[in-house]
């Protein structure tokens, strides 16, 4: 579709926003609140597919608003050109700069939204731009009050979480966390000053798990259960973690139960469940290894492997309640080299 001159707002550079928008072709109506979390290499996949309409049909032919940082990117015109008959319309929202995150006309687009999605980037500059502003106010409204869909992947899926990582420097390798869980990249591990999300208390989220490369040497299975380590010892009491591979796409309904849609492969769709296992790491301190066995039981994990159709069951509300996947059991003995996961035998 052209764009026509007024569905494209560019602020004045004091204000640091832009807006665009894109019409469907229905009128939007109540929706149920739902969240959808990804894994973070979606495009063009079958799951994407399958989930995005889910996501779509919980907004009920939504307004539907992709925000961002570092300008609006192609995401609202993607749903359109796709998914045109299950919207009203579809916006993108740039917000750069905590003057921008309180401009009444930014807030307003917030506020008139049916269904959210948060795109990836840096969830750091989410954090410096967004958190206290009256944008974090306008989307927890959104969230808690009007309970509009609400999705992320990425960057995106990572402010979702009670806790949230959110770095100012390099992003943090499972190596560095275990071998040192006090290491100078986990300063920016965050808990419950942001959003706050329904079925997401005491969780933090992380993408990408199984993404190995070049420019990412390891995976980021160690670094979710470390992440569960500072987060017990900083709290004391049950903690929990949401992780996805890259082709994972989570769905929860209003009712907290979850399943996973993914991409029709053999791997990279899982999603992974932590929860801690009843006792503390034996061994927490800065410069040492982080030691969290518990005889082999230190954290529980139910995993399930995503398919097209959505697979699978877990209970949000008890964290018990699961089918469709497996149990295993995560720990360490000595740090990265001693960190296991091992599936729980019948």
């Amino acid at each position: 579709m052209a764009r026509k001159l007024s569905d494209y707002r560019r602020a004045d550079d004091s204000d640091n926003f832009e807006y665009y928008l894109e019409y469907g072709k229905v009128n939007s109506s109540a929706q149920k609140f739902a969240i959808l979390l990804i894994g973070g290499a979606e495009g063009g996949t079958v799951g994407e597919d399958a989930a995005t309409e889910w996501f779509l049909k919980q907004a009920n032919y939504p307004d539907y608003l992709v925000l961002r940082c570092g300008g609006v990117g192609r995401q609202a015109q993607w749903i359109t050109d796709n998914y045109r008959d299950l919207i009203n319309s579809a916006a993108e929202l740039s917000i750069d700069s905590r003057e921008a995150a309180n401009n009444p006309e930014v807030v307003q687009y917030i506020r008139d939204a049916d269904a959210l999605y948060f795109a990836g980037g840096d969830q750091n500059k989410y954090e410096d731009y967004w958190e206290g502003t009256a944008t974090e106010d306008a989307l927890n409204y959104l969230i808690n009050q009007k309970k509009v869909p609400v999705g992320g992947t990425s960057a995106g899926m990572a402010i979702l979480g009670d806790y949230y990582y959110a770095p100012s420097r390099q992003g943090l390798l499972s190596s560095e966390i275990l071998n040192d869980p006090f290491h100078e990249n986990t300063q920016d591990i965050f808990r419950s000053n942001f959003l706050e999300v329904p079925f997401l208390k005491n969780v933090i989220t992380d993408t990408h798990l199984d993404r190995r490369n070049d420019n990412h040497p390891e995976t980021r299975y160690g670094r979710i259960f470390g992440f569960l380590a500072r987060m017990m010892l900083d709290d004391h009491h049950t903690v929990y973690g949401i992780g996805l591979e890259e082709g994972a796409f989570v769905a929860i309904n209003e009712n907290g139960i979850a399943r996973v849609f993914g991409n029709a492969s053999d791997r990279g769709q899982d999603a992974y469940f932590l929860q801690s296992n009843g006792a503390a790491p034996e061994q927490i301190k800065p410069g040492l290894p982080l030691i969290w066995d518990n005889n082999g039981q230190a954290v529980k994990v139910y995993r399930i492997q995503g398919t097209p159709e959505g697979s699978g069951l877990f209970d949000l509300n008890n964290w018990l309640t699961a089918d469709g996947g497996t149990w295993e059991y995560w720990f360490t003995t000595d740090g990265y080299d001693g960190f296991r996961q091992e599936r729980v035998r019948d």
